[in-house]
């Protein structure tokens, strides 16, 4: 791609070009991101892309968009370099102060409003924790579907924290939540909740240095290490949760699949009982639903 002029350079050859590089670095999605960071330099949609098949890219584009293949090509996730995410219908600003929102975790979201809807469908005032908050994705994809409910967004991070309040701003959702800085249930002052949401550090520590480099090498690993089975802040969580539970109140989690067996014995010491687990796309076992028993 550097040693042709630019005027050899139009937008089809380029995505392809760029595509074949990426796939050679690693990527699992080279053609995806190619459209992408074209885009994004363009400033054009993908459907613009490939309208614009025969355009001629200027050097001054072609600078750029070297400048971001470089980035991509050294594992920094699509999310990074573009800054923004879409989750759950909804635009977040990403950065690397917390895990950029997948696509797994909608599924959490798809749960938490059907227990809203079933368990308590007149209620005034739902009240609801999203508990190692990150981005805001849950907090605010709740806040955005149930306009009966007032949420609590907790995290450990400042940086990550701040980051949620400018996504709650940019959503004009920022009235309907709570920020709280500290460790899980601790700043929530022992107020009561219905629905418990977390998407807490559940990868064991022995599967760190198998993450993809996008994951392990840009993300924030506190907010991945999750301990030796991965429950660690789980636990933690499961051990303050009891006297913070309204009646019926249920704990959605994120998980590493093959914690569950440990989860299930885990929740039982703490008398919370695992209803069930969603499977992923990929059909793995990635959320659990608790509740504390009778």
């Amino acid at each position: 791609m550097a040693d042709k002029p630019a005027e050899a350079w139009l937008v089809g050859r380029l995505l392809a070009t760029t595509a074949a590089f990426l796939a050679g670095k690693g990527s699992s999605t080279p053609r995806l991101d190619a459209e992408l960071l074209l885009a994004r330099v363009l400033k054009m949609s993908k459907v613009q892309l490939y309208v614009n098949f025969e355009r001629a890219m200027t050097q001054a584009e072609l600078g750029e968009y070297r400048e971001l293949v470089r980035r991509r090509a050294g594992h920094e996730p699509v999310a990074y370099i573009l800054g923004h995410k879409e989750f759950y219908g909804l635009q977040f600003k990403t950065t690397p102060a917390a895990l950029i929102p997948r696509p797994e975790t909608e599924h959490l979201v798809d749960e938490a409003l059907r227990l809203a809807k079933e368990l308590w469908p007149g209620l005034p005032e739902l009240a609801a924790a999203d508990i190692g908050c990150g981005s805001g994705a849950i907090a605010l994809a709740l806040a955005k579907n149930l306009p009966q409910a007032r949420i609590t967004a907790v995290d450990i991070s400042p940086e990550a924290l701040a980051l949620a309040q400018e996504n709650a701003a940019s959503l004009s959702l920022a009235e309907r939540i709570d920020f709280r800085l500290g460790s899980l249930l601790e700043p929530t002052n022992g107020q009561k909740f219905h629905l418990i949401c977390a998407n807490l550090p559940y990868i064991p520590t022995a599967e760190m240095p198998g993450l993809m480099p996008e994951v392990g090498q840009h993300e924030p690993h506190l907010a991945l290490d999750g301990g030796p089975e991965g429950l660690g802040p789980i636990e933690a969580l499961l051990a303050q949760a009891p006297p913070q539970l309204h009646p019926r109140a249920h704990i959605l989690l994120e998980i590493w699949p093959d914690s569950l067996p440990a989860l299930e014995k885990a929740a039982a010491a703490r008398s919370f009982t695992v209803l069930d687990t969603i499977r992923d796309l990929a059909g793995h076992n990635r959320i659990a639903i608790l509740t504390a028993r009778a």
